[in-house]
């Protein structure tokens, strides 16, 4: 049966192919002089049976769609997809575009061409831990969520890929009372940190530490922190949150912690409170990787940044903070908590944080 004026058509190309059906529609015509006008066509794909571009072909003519956009790269998805999500979510900047190098092999892969197996092969090529492949995995996700968001293609192939290397079962350790001791020594007595380069000195890191330790913001929170998100007057920080619905909270400051928070306001930029010497925001890299891990190692008590995360909310539970109440100040689910945790006094939040008592400072 002849497939209607406009329809398009189906066509099997010759050779050996693995996919030698080709479903094309008609896109315009290119006037000629004293000759027909020419026919012009795109191909919307190609297929291993003639069904199977017959039903391409119909689920076109039922939503027509900018062909051209359906021939979008890899590379050319990012592009479009990265700029707007950058802008929402900055701290992710770094990451996603690290990750996005690892997937080179598939750049230039228009991305309804791309199956689990070219996806499967830039994870299992990776020689790197289970995170970076997480996050090489998240940034396909979130590429294929935006490409089926506007047709470029129907299928979300990365949900089918899988890890390769082996999880790391990270231990976390809390930080001693002497070490926390022993940050306060050498954060009042204002001398030169050790294990910091040249680069960082004056920039007093070693508050961001301490303000971690009281407070149990992730780095990421820390780093994305603004001058506007604290309120020295009401003794709290204002979280928009950078990993969850729950992340989104008001974090109240520790008395012992208020002293060290206005010296990191006034060194602060002027909108970001951690900065480099520029005045930019501190990347994750350059915060963990450049600063704290050389400085904590310097000190002879090495830790991640996440341990100061662990130690707070350790603390919390020693001084028997109520469940709801941590829950609620360091930003976990809320599922177990009613909702008057939400609209919690601040007052009470503050009595709660101030239980918190590091021995021997």
């Amino acid at each position: 049966m002849k497939n209607p004026n406009g329809y398009g058509g189906v066509t099997k190309l010759p050779g050996a192919r693995r996919r030698p059906y080709r479903a094309r529609v008609t896109v315009g015509w290119t006037e000629r002089e004293g000759r027909r006008p020419l026919q012009n066509f795109a191909t919307i794909g190609y297929y291993a049976t003639r069904s199977e571009a017959m039903m391409a072909l119909a689920q076109y003519n039922r939503s027509p769609y900018d062909t051209d956009d359906r021939r979008m790269t890899f590379r050319e998805v990012y592009l479009q997809w990265s700029p707007d999500y950058f802008l929402k979510y900055p701290s992710t900047q770094k990451v996603m575009s690290c990750a996005m190098v690892f997937c080179r092999s598939i750049w230039d892969v228009p991305l309804r061409d791309l199956r689990v197996t070219q996806l499967q092969n830039v994870i299992t090529r990776m020689d790197r831990s289970r995170g970076y492949q997480s996050k090489v995995r998240s940034l396909m996700h979130m590429i294929y969520r935006w490409g089926m968001g506007r047709n470029i293609v129907d299928r979300d192939w990365s949900q089918f890929v899988e890890l390769t290397a082996e999880a790391a079962d990270t231990p976390r350790r809390v930080f001693t009372p002497e070490e926390i001791d022993a940050l306060w020594r050498l954060w009042r007595s204002g001398a030169d940190v050790p294990g910091e380069a040249p680069r960082f000195r004056g920039l007093g890191l070693l508050g961001s530490v301490l303000l971690l330790l009281y407070t149990g913001l992730r780095v990421g929170e820390l780093l994305t922190l603004r001058r506007e998100d604290v309120d020295m007057e009401r003794r709290c920080i204002n979280l928009r949150g950078t990993k969850t619905r729950a992340a989104r909270r008001r974090v109240p400051l520790h008395r012992e912690i208020m002293p060290v928070m206005a010296a990191l306001l006034a060194r602060a930029g002027e909108q970001s409170v951690l900065t480099d010497r520029a005045g930019d925001p501190m990347t994750y890299a350059s915060y963990k990787y450049g600063w704290f891990d050389r400085v904590t190692a310097a000190l002879g008590f090495p830790h991640t940044p996440h341990d100061t995360r662990h130690t707070f909310v350790s603390a919390l539970d020693t001084a028997g903070v109520r469940p709801g109440a941590l829950r609620f100040i360091v930003g976990h689910s809320q599922r177990d908590v009613t909702d008057r945790y939400t609209h919690k006094d601040l007052p009470e939040l503050i009595r709660e944080v101030d239980k918190v008592a590091y021995a021997g400072v």
